[in-house]
């Protein structure tokens, strides 16, 4: 008996398999394909920033500057220059120092035709290598440089604009969830209210006409459901573009609720705190200065035409042919260049960036102004929404015990249906505007980290 229980515990897994035509273990392997990850707000932007097609074009940027500065840099070392050439030349176009020459009664008569056959073959090589450019090559290589970190600026901002846009939309996204779930409980106590009003009808205690506006209401509620699912579908369309997937086959679900995602900076700041902050760190006004010192060095490039180069030249060329024996130049020196007349275009030059120069100051103040405005503008929107929820709350609570009370009386024969579905209209409507209050106020602070330029989410 033992033994037959033994076996009939070792098979029984293998027939309940069996007995579903599958093998043993599928089960797991079918049920781990329903299977959606969760995923919350830090790993949303986790993908993200490592996804988004834009954010990865951006930083490509940096390694173009990087190439940039190693050019730059080879300015310093010269350049050696070698030239090979093999030429056939016709019988009347031979180099002369290729020719044998005869005069004869002041006449020169080409001779040793046969010497020749009309192939050469030429070589050389060039060096030179600057001494002294007036600073040209070293303020390139800085404008290089400078170029450098104004791209790293640049994706810093890239980067804050796409974490703002992922929080704001998943923010959206919970808050259209909220208005779903709302909606959907509002749906089922209108569709118990109709059934207490069918059989108030059926009794005669009950008129058609409240029948008919329940079920009006009903069907407004259901088509107010539709246009929710339908802006969720959207919403997560918009997410998967910023997360750099493709629209619609992501299988990744959101996690998360409104009422338990902490709602406070990392550290409280006064308003004139946070545009102090946003003064020293936005990634715009950062990208502004490096253009700002990337420009005078310009200036000092343009400028430096009219100072003298000095460069070391070496030069060595040879010629020969079959027949013929090899005819070398060669010569070094020091080459010492002043330019004393160009038209005016070295002091146009010059002008033109000073002009630039001018113009990016302007639009630095400008920006400075426009930082300014935005981290107040932030700051206020994010105090009116954090008063907003504590508003919407009451009037959901306040919401919540009306419609209570008017259930209980409709149930009791002692009011009309028209105050219970202006209740439930009013308890649905709190309950959304709670969610967009505190989808708003999530929205609001990540808009005022992104405008001091510290923009970041825990977890």
């Amino acid at each position: 008996m033992v033994a037959v229980l033994f076996l009939l515990l070792v098979w029984s897994p293998s027939l309940s398999s069996s007995a579903h035509g599958q093998e043993p273990g599928m089960e797991k392997v079918a049920t781990s394909q329903t299977v959606h990850t969760k995923m919350g707000l830090p790993e949303l932007i986790k993908l993200a920033l490592k996804q988004n097609p834009g954010l990865s074009a951006v930083r490509k940027e940096v390694e173009v500057a990087d190439q940039g500065i190693l050019a730059a840099k080879g300015e310093h070392f010269g350049r050696i220059d070698v030239e090979v050439s093999d030429f056939t030349y016709g019988p009347d176009n031979l180099p002369l120092a290729m020719k044998s020459l005869i005069v004869e009664q002041g006449r020169i008569v080409r001779d040793g035709a046969g010497e020749h056959n009309l192939n050469l073959f030429s070589f050389g090589g060039t060096i030179s290598i600057p001494l002294y450019t007036g600073g040209r090559i070293t303020n390139q290589v800085r404008v290089e440089e400078l170029g450098k970190e104004l791209a790293a600026h640049r994706v810093a901002h890239t980067r804050d604009e796409l974490i703002f846009n992922v929080a704001s939309v998943y923010y959206s996204i919970l808050k259209i969830q909220d208005f779903i779930r709302a909606t959907q409980k509002s749906k089922e106590q209108l569709r118990e209210s109709k059934r207490v009003v069918h059989r108030r009808f059926s009794v005669g205690k009950a008129a058609k006409v409240d029948v008919l506006k329940v079920n009006t209401r009903l069907a407004a509620v259901e088509q107010l459901l539709i246009r929710f699912l339908n802006a969720q579908k959207v919403l997560f369309g918009a997410l998967e573009v910023l997360l750099g997937e493709k629209v619609g086959v992501s299988g990744f679900v959101l996690s998360g609720d409104l009422r338990t995602i902490p709602n406070l900076l990392s550290r409280p700041l006064t308003l004139q705190q946070a545009q102090q902050q946003a003064l020293r760190q936005r990634p715009e006004l950062l990208v502004v200065k490096k253009e700002v010192e990337m420009q005078e060095k310009r200036i000092r490039i343009r400028y430096a035409e009219h100072l003298p180069n000095i460069s070391v030249k070496a030069q060595a060329q040879g010629v020969t042919g079959d027949n013929s024996k090899l005819f070398a130049q060669q010569f070094a020196g020091i080459f010492f260049s002043v330019p004393l007349f160009a038209g005016g275009t070295i002091e146009a030059k010059v002008s033109q960036e000073r002009l630039r120069f001018t113009k990016l100051r302007h639009t630095l103040n400008q920006l400075t102004l426009t930082v300014t405005q935005e981290v107040q503008a932030a700051y206020l929107n994010m105090q009116e929404a954090q008063q907003q929820i504590v508003a919407a709350q009451a009037a959901v609570d306040e919401g919540k015990e009306v419609l209570r009370i008017e259930a209980m009386k409709v149930r009791e024969g002692k009011s009309i249906i028209e105050n219970l579905l202006d209740a439930q209209t009013a308890q649905l409507q709190a309950e959304q505007n709670y969610s967009a209050a505190v989808a708003d106020y999530q929205i609001q602070l990540m808009a005022l980290k992104k405008a001091i330029g510290q923009i970041e989410v825990q977890g």
